[in-house]
């Protein structure tokens, strides 16, 4: 059906006058015309449900948001709910008290949802009830309360494209965060989005249509909402004149951003959609900076997911990762931050050794028992506080903030009594915010309802009216049950009760046998199966009374917690700098908690570029509970003697565990954590690249092969001196020859290139072991093994050397292969290595790796022409001829 929306009212309707109603005319198929009449308050329904623009629409009536029309179906069958029908509308409910829960499980469905709700009390209301759309909820938009502690970031992520340059922008509505930045390089732009994780992108049509592949990428393996929107959004000047309007400047420079035109179109666009089509509070983003990526370690998406440091590879077993080894952490903003550590490690050597000093201070502290227990009371500050600061938090989260602000000083105090320059600077910054506390703590009671309108919020004494009011409710219950037994006295009817009620109010009930005894002044108010309710004179002038009484407590109520929320928000910007102290406080607590727990040491941090590490050990695989004992390796990089190492070895030997720990030891120490070594020696690497395991992109038409090419290629290009590379079997998609030369091909261009990174390379392809023969700063390293008569032993040391054999039927045979299979298999083996290959003259297959000189060029070479007569230079030149003819 197409529906219009007809502009003209009438009355026509009898029971509708003096409304005015709205017709809509829609048109089925066939060209037949229906008119639906609509009421007001459908009316206002539609009004709001075209603000919504798409979003699934929640309406307040009363102690209900009810859903309509195809909402209602969709929300009925997303969070299994009746669905009903009103005069042929299909209706669906949610209880107001209880709406976040629902919020949230339609939001991580993927939906956006827009909540209308009364703007005016319905007891002061002429008519019908004004409503108006009053937020709209998404995926990064949505903050939940109720003391719900989340460990990872809601960015809200906006990309634009001018002219051949990607700008980026990225906020974090909860926290205040907003950054920008660019890039020309669509692989660059790829990592940072996956490094982010945002959980929503605007972006422009234009955009979608042009970068079709890259958005699949993007979205293919993360549960990404994409917001596509118009491309007036994304005007460049526009979007320039937003941001000079909200940060009231007249030039952007002050932020660093200069002649970044995509990334100020991109934060334009963002702002303008956030504040006006979201309905967002947008006034608690005060700064805007770009995000500079040579103030830490580039890590790209292969190597986050290939090492497993944010996730593991399988989701089933999520302590398999690092940030699960290192967490130890007791609040939320602590967990967050150690996830952005991790995705950002640090270059800075004197800021690394800043936080190691801190950690080497926590871990020699005696009290860190009772530190812990005030860590663990301090609830999300960045949250609540951008709740507050919204008006849609609910009494107890302001208990909860309270709660949260008495640890600070005990918490502030503990650091500044430690040695380290960082904790005591922490300490100088971290705002106790006592003042904040007090006022809350003087006006809350310590269990308040859920919701403000519920009543009881406030102490006695906060307020002198209110209670006035309080006494007079409290003390009903007595009047009411004096007033009782006076009535039984006066009438002599033992029986008699005065009661309440919400729909009747206050009543008397007398049993019908006793209703002749009922005093003439009493009138009838209700009709019961067995007795009657009558109300007295005396009793409705109290209950007029008490009623008064409740409307002005809930009206005082009601201010004073506006008044107290107006007052908290005003803390907003300091809370939220106390909450990033308290955070890098967490972390740095929990890294040295992991240190002292799981025996890491502090590993020397140096200029130099070389890598020196002693008996390292597998962070995340010597912390499964099913490992008795890790054997421990050595390593040393220098990147002049050993810059290639070449690791041979047979199938699960640990040849991917080796190159993965050494991966994570360097990404561990550059964000100040001890390491699972005896000692170490860590010259500050830019980039940690990795290239492992087999994988497609059958979506983007790319086979493993291909993926393997392509991420191989992106390490040569970008690897510089200070890189770090760990290469697992490249080339094994094709055939030997090809793979080989691949393989070859690559090391040879990491150990000669302009840039030597340090390199580790496990293969198979035993040919590479002839690269240290060959080229300065290429060492062959092997991991032990020994064969028993109950078969192969693997000792997972790494020693120098080149492995003689694969062992693969032993692996197979591991691997549960059938007897038969195997026992084919060793019969095959056997005959392969007895038979000599077999030689075909035609075509030669030369030596790849070292070639034997070509008999002509030999016969050139040694031809002396200066004593050759034109006849003797004839007939040699005639030989010649005819030895290359023989060779092709």
């Amino acid at each position: 059906y197409n529906s219009i929306l007809i502009n003209n009212y009438f009355k026509s309707k009898p029971f509708c006058k003096n409304r005015t109603l709205a017709t809509i005319v829609s048109f089925d198929q066939r060209g037949a015309m229906e008119t639906t009449v609509l009421t007001p308050m459908m009316q206002q329904w539609l009004e709001c449900k075209t603000q919504a623009k798409g979003a699934l629409l929640l309406f307040r009536l009363g102690d209900f948001y009810e859903a309509f029309e195809d909402d209602a179906k969709l929300i009925s069958k997303e969070l299994e709910l009746t669905l009903t029908q009103r005069q042929e509308t299909p209706m669906c409910g949610i209880p107001a008290h209880a709406s976040e829960g629902y919020i949230e499980r339609l939001v991580m469905k993927g939906h956006r949802v827009a909540i209308a709700d009364q703007v005016e009390d319905p007891k002061k209301a002429k008519g019908l009830v004004s409503r108006k759309l009053v937020r709209i909820v998404s995926p990064a938009t949505h903050i939940p309360g109720g003391g719900i502690q989340e460990k990872t970031s809601s960015y809200f992520v906006s990309i634009t494209n001018l002219d051949g340059r990607f700008g980026l922008a990225v906020i974090d509505l909860a926290s205040a965060s907003f950054t920008v930045y660019e890039t020309d390089s669509v692989r660059d732009l790829t990592n940072e989005l996956f490094r982010i994780s945002p959980k929503e992108i605007l972006l422009s049509r234009r955009f979608q249509a042009k970068f079709k592949e890259l958005l699949a990428e993007i979205t293919v393996s993360n549960s990404i909402s994409l917001t596509v929107q118009d491309d007036w959004l994304f005007d460049p000047k526009d979007a320039q004149d937003r941001l000079l309007h909200h940060f009231n400047v007249t030039t952007l420079d002050g932020f660093g951003l200069k002649t970044m035109l995509p990334a100020i179109t991109a934060a334009g666009a963002l702002l303008h959609y956030l504040g006006d089509w979201q309905l967002c509070p947008i006034e608690h983003i005060t700064t805007l900076r770009p995000q500079v990526s040579t103030h830490s370690m580039f890590l790209d998406r292969a190597t986050l997911t290939n090492l497993e440091i944010l996730e593991p590879t399988d989701k089933a077993r999520s302590n398999n990762s690092l940030v699960s080894i290192l967490d130890e952490t007791k609040t939320a903003m602590g967990a967050r931050l150690l996830r952005q550590w991790l995705k950002a490690p640090l270059i800075d050597v004197t800021a690394i050794k800043s936080r190691q000093d801190a950690i080497s201070d926590l871990m020699q502290q005696d009290n860190l028992v009772a530190f812990d227990e005030k860590l663990c009371q301090v609830r999300d500050l960045e949250r609540m506080m951008y709740r507050i600061k919204t008006e849609t938090a609910g009494p107890k989260e302001f208990v909860s903030l309270r709660q949260s602000l008495e640890q600070l000083p005990f918490i502030k105090s503990f650091i500044a009594n430690c040695s380290s320059s960082r904790l005591k600077t922490l300490s100088e910054k971290l705002d106790p915010h006592t003042e904040c506390a007090k006022i809350i703590r003087d006006a809350l009671v310590d269990n308040p309802p859920f919701r403000a309108s519920d009543g009881g919020l406030f102490k006695m004494g906060y307020n002198d009216k209110l209670d006035e009011l309080l006494t007079l409710r409290q003390g009903s219950q007595n009047w009411l049950v004096a007033y009782q037994e006076r009535l039984k006295l006066e009438t002599g009817i033992k029986t008699l009760k005065v009661g309440y009620t919400r729909m009747f109010g206050y009543y008397i009930e007398v049993s019908r046998a006793q209703t002749e005894r009922v005093p003439d002044t009493f009138q009838r108010r209700q009709t019961l199966t067995n007795g009657e309710r009558y109300i007295s004179h005396e009793l409705k002038e109290y209950e007029e009374k008490i009623l008064s009484a409740d409307s002005l407590i809930e009206e005082i109520e009601q201010r004073l917690f506006q008044e107290l929320r107006k007052t908290v928000a005003s803390w907003h910007d300091t809370i939220l700098q106390a909450a990033k102290c308290v955070a890098q406080i967490d972390v740095l607590r929990s890294l040295a908690i992991v240190a002292k727990m799981r025996g890491y040491v502090r590993p020397e941090i140096i200029e130099d570029s070389a890598i020196e590490i002693r008996e390292g050990r597998h962070p995340i695989i010597e912390s499964l509970a099913s490992t008795s004992h890790f054997v421990a390796n050595d390593l040393v990089l220098d990147g002049k003697d050993q810059s290639l190492i070449c690791l041979t070895g047979p199938n699960m030997a640990g040849k991917s565990t080796y190159i993965r720990q050494v991966a994570l030891l360097v990404i561990m120490a550059q964000i100040g954590s001890s390491i699972p070594a005896s000692r170490a020696k860590i010259g500050v690497i830019d980039k940690v690249f990795s290239r492992i395991g087999a994988s497609d992109d059958l979506a983007r038409g790319q086979s493993t092969f291909m993926v393997e090419m392509a991420e191989t290629a992106s390490i040569l290009h970008q690897a510089t001196e200070r890189s770090l590379v760990i290469l697992d079997e490249i080339g094994r998609g094709t055939s030997t020859y090809d793979g080989i030369s691949i393989a070859w091909a690559v090391a040879e261009h990491l150990l000669k290139g302009a840039k030597k990174p340090k390199t580790l390379f496990a293969t198979h392809y035993y040919e590479l072991t002839e690269l240290a023969t060959k080229l300065p700063g290429a060492v062959n390293y092997t991991v032990a093994i020994t064969e028993t008569q109950e078969g192969v032993l693997f000792l997972r040391r790494i020693v120098p050397g080149v492995a003689d054999k694969s062992y693969g039927i032993h692996v197979a045979r591991l691997a549960g292969m059938p007897q038969s299979v195997i026992a084919r298999a060793e019969e095959l083996l056997k005959k392969l290595e007895q038979t000599p290959p077999q030689v075909k003259p035609k075509p030669t297959q030369p030596d790849l790796f070292v070639p034997k000189e070509n008999p002509v060029i030999k016969a050139l070479k040694e031809l002396d022409i200066t004593r050759l007569t034109p006849i003797e230079a004839l007939v040699k030149l005639d030989a010649l001829q005819k030895q290359i003819i023989n060779l092709c």
